[in-house]
């Protein structure tokens, strides 16, 4: 009878496999492989999404070319409507003459896009953290307060599920599917706002420990995530009183411990090590829960986790060494959000790659021409000159690599950002100002506001990528 059932189970993994995109090595080379066994690479672009179709620059534009019906009530597309159709079509014609093959991480799971791009597809399978963007540690307290994140709950165990149930069962056999994704930079590295005036008014503990040890050591004794540290800090001082006196508190028994919920002064320089300690037990326990909820589904799509802040993480190689460590064997490919030069780009990810043992994509970034020269910026033709030669030099640099495989545009529209937008409709004129001194009004694209396509840029872009497969294929970086 056991022959029979691992015979079932096999054929049931090889038939799920048939169905989704994989990564294979050859010849020291990594690559995507598509169901039917063709190699390829990624690239695509975020952000395909409605926001950029709703500034005041453009929807008069959008009104006249898509009509009104274009948005359903509550802002999002209307996936039934003519207008709609029309727009992915339009998509879809840009991604085939950029020679884009991918919908990246942040975009709308939408059924007419999708359909008429007819390429990958990233589903990312959101739930509220208690992180966010680039957050320093100071804004990471005060959000840990208010969430504090307790992986040891049954009820996250029954988040991850949920979510799961509604996005990844559908999606399992699906050859569309790129892989499945968590969160934009999650906080495993928070030391670089030390110098900073938010950071001095912080406790010691909020200084030394780490926002979300501190957050789960905050708990109620009861607490899932409480009792998990004082496990761990059984095991890590040989009584409770010593135990105690680390934390600069008063406790006779375990009990008492655990009923501590206010922690300020630190008494002993043991509380970095067993921040650190538990803060990796917190991570593995993130990566293997979310890893489970989707294998339980889906046994074969690729896992692209969460998307490493390399702009911050990189400062910090000890513990981007952690982090890699932690969702070794749970995740597929290694995912980073970076914007940098080329080179440096090239030299983080080869030890990223050589730590982990797998392979990149750069699931979010942009380009900027003002690395080599910070006088370019603005809308000009010099700007976007430089702009598509940056680009060409990225995508040929690093796609040269044999373990870099992915590349997702932070943009497909150069269109008006939504809190410069915000801040228009409000009259914030220090605001405004504050954008426009900064430079940062636009997300970056490929096409104007209007779709018009900006050829300075698109045409050293396609040319790249023309190139990037017989690079990478030969892992030969450009002369």
């Amino acid at each position: 009878m056991k022959p029979l059932i691992l015979l079932f189970l096999l054929t049931l993994c090889v038939s799920a496999q048939d169905k989704a995109v994989t990564v294979t090595q050859e010849n020291g080379v990594w690559w995507f492989r598509s169901p039917a066994g063709a190699n390829f690479l990624s690239i695509g672009a975020n952000h395909v999404e409605p926001l950029y179709w709703q500034s005041p620059r453009n929807a008069e534009f959008v009104r006249e070319t898509y009509g009104g019906e274009i948005f359903a009530k509550d802002g999002s597309f209307d996936e039934e409507s003519a207008a709609v159709k029309k727009w992915s079509a339009n998509v879809a014609a840009n991604f085939k003459d950029w020679s884009f093959n991918t919908l990246g991480f942040h975009n709308p799971l939408s059924r007419s896009l999708q359909e008429a791009v007819g390429g990958y597809y990233v589903c990312q399978l959101a739930i509220p953290v208690s992180w966010g963007w680039n957050m320093k540690r100071s804004e990471l307290v005060a959000s840990f307060a208010k969430r504090p994140m307790d992986v040891f709950d049954d009820a996250f165990r029954a988040q991850l599920d949920e979510v799961a149930d509604q996005l990844v069962k559908p999606r399992a056999n699906d050859p569309r599917l790129l892989g499945y994704a968590y969160t934009d930079g999650p906080p495993w590295t928070v030391d670089d706002d030390a110098s900073s005036a938010v950071f001095a008014k912080l406790s010691p503990a909020q200084r030394q420990l780490h926002p979300w040890v501190h957050a789960l050591m905050s708990l109620p004794a009861t607490a899932a995530g409480k009792q998990a540290w004082i496990e761990f800090l059984k095991k890590r001082h040989a009584d409770v009183a010593k135990a105690a006196a680390v934390y600069a508190v008063r406790a006779a028994t375990w009990e008492e411990l655990a009923a501590c919920t206010q922690w300020h002064d630190l008494g002993d320089a043991k509380v970095g090590a067993d921040s650190r300690a538990f803060l990796s037990i917190l991570m593995r326990r993130w990566y293997e829960a979310r890893h489970r909820s989707i294998r339980q589904h889906d046994p074969a799509h690729l896992i692209l986790g969460d998307k490493l802040n390399m702009n911050r993480d990189r400062k910090f190689p000890v513990q981007l060494a952690n982090s890699l460590k932690a969702m070794r064997g749970f995740v597929d490919v290694i995912s980073v959000q970076y914007y940098g030069p080329a080179d440096e780009q090239v030299a983080t990810l080869a030890a990223v790659h050589r730590e982990s043992g797998l392979p990149i994509i750069n699931g979010d970034t942009t380009c900027k021409p003002f690395w080599p020269d910070n006088s370019l910026r603005g809308e000009n033709p010099a700007f976007y000159q430089s702009l598509g030669q940056t680009y060409d030099e990225t995508l040929t640099k690093l796609f040269a690599q044999p373990w870099f495989i992915g590349w997702h545009h932070c943009g497909y529209m150069r269109g008006l950002r939504k809190p410069y937008i915000d801040a228009v409709k409000k009259g914030n004129a220090k605001e405004v100002a504050n954008y426009e001194q900064r430079g940062v009004l636009y997300r970056e694209g490929f096409i104007d506001d209007h779709e018009r396509p900006i050829e300075s840029i698109l045409t050293p872009l396609k040319a790249a990528i023309a190139k990037c497969e017989g690079l990478h294929k030969t892992h030969a970086a450009p002369q």
